[in-house]
C-alpha cells in the first residue's frame, strides 16, 4: 500500500473499514476547507515515458503519480509556481529524473515500428 498523503475523515474515503486519519492534515481546498475523499495513492500502475529525451532502459523507483506530471510542467514552464487549492502537485515527486535533456536528438534516433509485425524498422527501410 502506498503512503497516506492526504488524511480524510469523510465517509467518501474508507480504508480498511475505517476512515483514513482525522482530516487534521488534509490539504486545503479552494474555499479553505479541507479536501476530503482523497486518502492516498491507488493501485500501482506502470509509468511509461516516451520522449526523444527519455533515458534509455531507465527504471525509476521513486513514488510518482499523475500529479508528478503537473509538478514537472510547473517546474519547467511556470517557474515552480504550484496550482494549490488542494492539488497533490506540491507533494508529488517530479519526473525530471526520467529525462536527459543534454542528449541531442536527430532522425537517426527515431523508432519506427512495422505496422504488421510491431518490430523495429530501420530508417533506411522507409
Amino acid at each position: 500500500m502506498g503512503p497516506i498523503v492526504n488524511q480524510s475523515s469523510s465517509a467518501q474515503d474508507k480504508l480498511f473499514d475505517s476512515t483514513c486519519g482525522d482530516g487534521s492534515t488534509a490539504l486545503p481546498g479552494p474555499t479553505g476547507n479541507h479536501v476530503q475523499g482523497r486518502c492516498g495513492y491507488g493501485p500501482r500502475l506502470p509509468f511509461l515515458v516516451i520522449s526523444p529525451w527519455a533515458k534509455e532502459n531507465f527504471v525509476d523507483h521513486s513514488i510518482t503519480d499523475q500529479s508528478s506530471i503537473i509538478h514537472f510542467v510547473e517546474d519547467n514552464w511556470l517557474g515552480g509556481e504550484r496550482l494549490g487549492s488542494g492539488s497533490f502537485d506540491a507533494y508529488a515527486n517530479s519526473i525530471t529524473q526520467f529525462f536527459d535533456f543534454k542528449k541531442s536528438c536527430d532522425d537517426s534516433d527515431r523508432l519506427i515500428l512495422d505496422p504488421t509485425t510491431g518490430q523495429p524498422v530501420h530508417n533506411s527501410d522507409f
